[in-house]
């Protein structure tokens, strides 16, 4: 029997029970992943676990990230070993669907579940964050830094303290780092943050009586605008629409797109709509019940809900025709006043051609006669000579306005002779 020789490309068909699983790479199952919130900004990342390891869905874990060892707390497991375990495909269109901005993919992994002895640390070095405030606020004040220290973080182990401050512009704190490390023993970190951050590191409650936003889920926080206030229908005082850091709310961003989709099935403001009561013009609406105000015909208002609309956008009746006077002829319309007023027509002065400049001048016509005297001796006065004006007044115009004359000065002051220059010089005795 002749063995056959088979190509070292060729492809060899494997059976179904030897092929890699969905989700694997090369035959080895992906390692499972948690979600894991931590640090003081409350960042949410994706960590991983070691294969078949067994936490507690309810106990903090030791997670390791690109600051060091810290002190985190589960949301999500994808093991079989937690009630709260889900799929990693899950987690996974969890986080497409969140973008970015909310949580971090690859952030580290899990080391273990935390022990009593690692919380008790954690409390311990965050114990005193009011002195380490003062204690970095003295030393910037005394090196001439305008910050404003907001919160102190140690991480577990105490390798690292990073301090949140405020500052309108750039800021030199390297002689602050080196004052710091050289008190505390350990590595110094300085992050700059934002007055939404400063309330994200500080606030706890809002006045809707639930946590702030930006504190519990808002993760990435997008500029907000007044815009997004009227839409919504809140009322423009700054002081009630501001939250803890003293900026416009966030959630007047994250529900405006909500907002928008359903103002876009209201009709607009000043629109005909058409229905059981008849047909009026949209006076106001509601954006999230969706009521609609109208005004009659017989000038009744009442709230209809969107469903209850028959038409929309319809046509304004048209203006009727004014009726005829009695002996039938149609009504006349009164034309608006003219603006020319009062105007003067000499009939002496002769108007300039179009197309002519101003400042030529026609020929001068041929000197007349004089005329001969009356038999008085005097010359008869020539109607010519005089002007006569020609008044056309409108009664609707107004008066017109009397033409200011403006004065011309003199000559030039060098030009003018100084009084008694004339005079003769007095004698000499």
């Amino acid at each position: 029997m002749v063995a056959q020789q088979v190509p070292r490309n060729a492809a060899v068909a494997r059976p179904a029970d030897e092929r890699p699983a969905a989700g694997t790479s090369s035959g080895r199952p992906s390692p499972p992943t948690a979600l894991v919130r931590y640090g003081a900004m409350g960042w949410v990342g994706e960590f991983t676990c070691r294969p078949g390891a067994r936490t507690n869905c309810h106990m903090p874990v030791v997670v390791q990230t690109d600051r060091g060892i810290e002190l985190g707390h589960p949301l999500l497991f994808c093991n079989s070993s937690c009630p709260i375990a889900v799929p990693r495909e899950t987690i996974r269109s969890y986080i497409q669907n969140s973008g970015p901005e909310f949580c971090r993919a690859n952030a580290g992994r899990v080391l273990r579940e935390a022990t009593p002895q690692d919380v008790n640390e954690h409390l311990r070095l965050n114990a005193h964050p009011k002195e380490d405030l003062e204690l970095c606020a003295d030393l910037a004040a005394g090196l001439g830094l305008d910050i404003k220290i907001v919160a102190a973080e140690h991480l577990l182990g105490g390798e690292r303290i990073v301090f949140y401050f405020r500052s309108e512009g750039r800021v030199d704190f390297r002689e602050l780092v080196k004052e710091l490390a050289h008190r505390f023993h350990t590595r110094i970190e300085m992050r700059q943050v934002g007055a939404r951050d400063e309330a994200r590191l500080l606030a706890d409650w809002e006045v809707c009586g639930r946590e702030c936003c930006c504190k519990s889920f808002l993760k990435k926080l997008r500029p907000v605008n007044m815009k997004m206030a009227k839409l919504q229908k809140s009322t423009l005082d700054p002081s009630k629409v501001s939250g803890r850091c003293g900026r416009l709310r966030c959630c007047l961003r994250f529900e405006h797109e909500g907002y928008t989709e359903l103002a876009a099935k209201l009709p607009r403001r000043g629109s005909r709509v058409r229905t059981r009561m008849g047909v009026g013009t949209v006076i106001d609406h509601q954006v999230l019940t969706q009521l609609v105000l109208i005004r009659t015909d017989e000038l009744n208002e009442c709230a209809v809900p969107l469903e209850e609309i028959l038409e929309s956008d319809l046509l304004r009746p048209q203006a009727e025709a004014p009726a005829p006077d009695e002996r039938g002829k149609p009504a006349l319309t009164v034309a608006p006043a003219s603006n020319s007023g009062r105007e003067t027509v000499r009939a002496g002065r002769q108007r300039r051609a179009p197309g002519k400049p101003s400042g030529s001048h026609s020929p001068r016509p041929p000197a007349e006669p004089p005329p001969e005297p009356s038999p008085s001796g005097r010359a008869a006065p020539d109607p010519g000579d005089e002007p006569v004006e020609v008044e056309t007044k409108d009664s609707a115009a107004p008066p017109a306005q009397p033409r200011v004359v403006r004065r011309r000065r003199g000559g030039r002051r060098r030009n003018r002779r100084r009084p008694g220059a004339d005079r003769e010089p007095a004698p000499e005795n």
